[in-house]
């Protein structure tokens, strides 16, 4: 699932700084998420944090998103 679009908070982070922040995903990467908000874009990186999709209570492991959406997406078929 590609979070593009998604306005997500960042409940924690191995950065403290980056805990917190809440923003719309503009881009995926293999290691990280660019969220834009509050005229800003922020680089959150995904392994060691944990996301919170807003208007829902789904929470996300960012150690479980780290790679190619293509791949991770592949390796759930098998």
């Amino acid at each position: 699932m590609s979070l593009v679009g998604q306005e997500i908070t960042v409940i924690d982070s191995c950065d403290p700084t980056k805990t917190g922040r809440r923003g719309e995903v503009v881009l995926e990467t293999s290691g990280t998420l660019e969220l834009e908000g509050g005229g800003r874009t922020i680089v959150v990186p995904k392994a060691g944090s944990v996301f919170q999709v807003s208007g829902s209570r789904k929470v996300l492991n960012g150690d479980e998103m780290v790679g190619r959406l293509e791949d991770r997406l592949r390796s759930k078929k098998q």
